[in-house]
């Protein structure tokens, strides 16, 4: 199979004109930055940001994406499986105060992003993890 060439200027600026068109990422650039310097900034921070997550530090990578794409998080989805990734990610470690900050992600930040997310779809879902997680 031949390799076709890709215009990466141009995928970039077609993916940065969808999310802007769709309220993902802030229009605001300055004058003097050129969109190559921009898109190399926006893959950096993706890439940093990727990185923080795979690691599992999600609360970084959610504060980074809060500093730099503030209406990425008003996705409710997003946002619920973020903070399900962070749920995993205290469990995965462990100890008993890692268990106890699980329980805590769970009250504070899943539940309620779980039933803005899916209103009534995953209620029973959260209510059976709490379950299993506290073993009522």
């Amino acid at each position: 199979m031949e390799s076709i060439a890709v215009n990466w200027e141009a995928l970039d600026s077609l993916v940065t004109d969808f999310a802007k068109s769709e309220n993902l990422i802030e229009d605001a650039q300055s004058p003097l930055s050129s969109p190559s310097t921009t898109t190399f900034a926006s893959r950096l921070l993706i890439r940093q940001i990727r990185r923080l997550l795979e690691s599992g530090d999600i609360d970084s990578a959610i504060n980074l994406l809060g500093v730099h794409a503030p209406s990425v998080l008003d996705d409710h989805r997003l946002l619920f499986r973020l903070q399900k990734q962070k749920f995993i990610e205290l469990l995965r470690k462990g100890t008993e105060e890692d268990r106890d900050s699980a329980i805590h992600c769970v009250r504070t930040a899943l539940a309620p992003c779980a039933l803005d997310a899916y209103p009534v779809e995953l209620c029973t879902d959260v209510f059976m993890l709490l379950v299993t997680v506290l073993r009522i």
